[in-house]
């Protein structure tokens, strides 16, 4: 393999003006991303120009090389992680091409991170409207490819509503742009041999065969990122036109490698206020969500006492909990949105009606003020980090994270939740999405050890048997990757799984597009980060680490979030934001220091980049 590496390195390089490595160090660097997971890929690319992914594409059909395209990195199900040659898109094809704001659309190159495009967005009052909490280091294309949501899908949706067209290199090296198409169009050029044409005559027909199947078994649920978007298509055989760019959304770059996206914007709300409402327990929260969603709100977001307490136990964020008042077990951020102050305070006049009717005898606090909200969202948003603060082996980990259903059933679905976790003598942190029913679930597990790997596997698929038990799903924004991918078969049933397979086969014939990622998955409990055999050499730092356990223990903290990539806001290391290279993250060094510390490879067998 070393020798085929070599002289693939060597050919892309006669054919590309692409950065190219295969030492270790740098291989290092993009074997891990914000999951529990880690793979050392084969090579990484990174591009300048549309022809370097045009070339990298070529180069790795000829060497039967499996591509795997990768953005900020901050995918919670290990979709950017793989055996495969990573192709970083976010260096430098990371330009807006064109703003129609008077068309309310955009044209973006694919590394472009998502709340980056939405500050150069703002003077035109749009937005993109899904809004995750990774958006200010989550590339618009990983966005598409998770087709990612967010605290307003209520009001928003997911990146499938708002995908018009994409620009993409097929496996076979192709470069085409998937929009609307009419199908006259499609059916005069039925047969013909260009792989644009092709796509579009072999997928219609594979959905016109199954439509039954698709309406009788696909899930109903709306929140879903699991699988493809079968549904998206099969809601087109009666309009005018197909589209498949919205196919693409929550693919996970194992159908196309996306090198521009045109987006349909939304107005950015006027007005907006929030009212914080604080409950003795989550059982009482979650049942009142159908009752809240009747007052049409644009967000109901959950923060739990876990989350509070390490918000407290932060320096830099406990002057920030401004809002909330005692110790509550939860609190719901309850958010309206709308064209004048009139509305909000009519918005608000109901709820406090309804607080009081309720008889929760807790405080509801409103905030109308930019600062106050401001807050508010920075808690919510910084959930992720806030929880990976907590010191020690055991860690609030992601697998049953994005597990989503109806919210009318969220109350009893977390209740069962709560009891498989009560059984196992397992506390979580929860918080986020009540409005979608989405509630972002991380049990404290110790991954060091056979049983907190153990309780994962036995929590994912008790918590995914629950899911779909009251109608939802096991992947609702955070996508299927090295987590959830293994859950499909049972999910879509043998039929339609085959039906999954066959779109792959159609954009892929030879599965070299992100292999393992929403079909034919590894065991879930494969390529973990943390393991029972995970070890680290004995060091005698000059410096003392025992607040964080060890010096060892200091490096770990690192969750592969991401945060250290955002580029145009807050503190972070100056040195990445000037040159957007992953070796000058906080994430890309604390990577090279943890594989430091475990006893192979050594650094002395590390090549220097070439």
């Amino acid at each position: 393999m070393d020798d085929q590496l070599t002289a693939f390195a060597a050919d892309l390089r006669r054919h590309s003006a692409a950065e190219i490595y295969i030492d270790t160090a740098t291989r290092l660097l993009y074997s891990t991303d914000a999951s529990l997971y880690q793979i050392m890929p084969l090579a990484v690319v990174i591009p300048r120009h549309y022809d370097d992914v045009l070339a990298t594409v070529e180069t790795c059909r000829q060497y039967r090389l499996p591509m795997l395209p990768r953005g900020g990195g901050s995918g919670l199900a290990g979709q950017t992680v793989g055996e495969a040659v990573v192709i970083d898109f976010t260096r430098y094809l990371d330009e807006i091409v064109r703003i129609d704001a008077s068309a309310r659309r955009v044209l973006v190159q694919a590394g472009l991170p998502l709340g980056l495009l939405n500050r150069r967005l703002r003077p035109y009052g749009l937005m993109v409207g899904p809004d995750p909490a990774s958006a200010d280091r989550a590339a618009v294309a990983g966005c598409i490819g998770n087709n990612a949501t967010g605290s307003h899908s209520i009001v928003y949706g997911k990146m499938a509503d708002h995908v018009l067209s994409l620009r993409v290199v097929l496996a076979d090296g192709s470069d085409v742009r998937l929009g609307p198409r009419p199908w006259s169009e499609i059916r005069k050029r039925a047969g013909a041999s260009d792989s644009l044409n092709r796509l579009y005559s072999e997928i219609a027909a594979l959905i016109e065969t199954h439509a039954e199947l698709i309406d009788r078994r696909f899930p109903r649920f709306w929140r879903r990122s699991s699988g493809y978007n079968l549904d998206y298509l099969r809601r087109q055989l009666d309009d005018q036109s197909f589209n498949l760019a919205p196919l693409l959304a929550g693919s996970e770059g194992t159908l196309g490698l996306i090198l521009e996206a045109e987006l349909q914007l939304v107005p950015v709300p006027p007005h907006k206020a929030l009212a914080i409402l604080h409950y003795d327990d989550t059982d009482t929260a979650f049942r009142s969500v159908p009752d809240l969603l009747t007052l049409n709100p644009s967000a109901i977001e959950l923060v739990d006492d876990m989350l509070m307490r390490l918000t407290r136990e932060s320096p830099g964020w406990r002057e920030r909990l401004t809002f909330v008042e005692g110790e509550p077990a939860a609190v719901f951020i309850v958010e309206f949105a709308g064209e004048s102050p009139a509305y909000l305070d009519d918005r608000l006049q109901a709820l406090a009606a309804y607080w009081q009717k309720a008889g929760c005898g807790r405080p509801l606090i409103p905030i109308k003020d930019a600062r106050g909200q401001e807050n508010v969202w920075a808690v919510r948003k910084a959930g992720l980090n806030l929880l990976s603060s907590m010191r020690g082996d055991a860690k609030p980990v992601p697998g049953i994270e994005d597990m989503a259903v109806p919210p009318e059933h969220l109350a009893d679905y977390m209740r069962e939740l709560r009891e498989l976790l009560d059984g196992r003598g397992v506390v979580a942190a929860m918080y986020a999405h009540a409005s979608a029913g989405c509630i972002h679930t991380r049990p404290v597990l110790n991954l060091k050890t056979a049983d907190g790997v153990r309780h994962l596997i036995e929590l994912i698929n008790g918590a995914a048997q629950l899911a779909m038990k009251y109608g939802g799903v096991p992947s609702s924004e955070h996508g299927d990757g090295l987590a959830r991918s293994f859950l499909n078969p049972e999910l879509f049933g043998p039929e339609l799984y085959e039906v999954l397979r066959q779109v792959k086969t159609i954009f892929d014939p030879h599965h070299l597009l992100n292999p393992g990622k929403i079909i034919d998955a590894p065991p879930p409990d494969r390529h973990l980060r943390y393991g029972p055999s995970y070890r680290t050499i004995d060091i005698t730092p000059l410096l003392d680490w025992s607040r964080d356990g060890s010096f060892a223990h200091a490096v770990e903290m690192c969750n592969g979030a991401g945060v250290c990539r955002k580029l145009e806001m807050g503190t972070m290391c100056p040195s990445f934001q000037a040159l957007k290279d992953e070796r000058h993250s906080t994430r890309g060094r604390a990577n090279l220091l943890r594989a430091a510390l475990t006893p192979a490879p050594s650094p002395a067998d590390w090549p220097t980049p070439p």
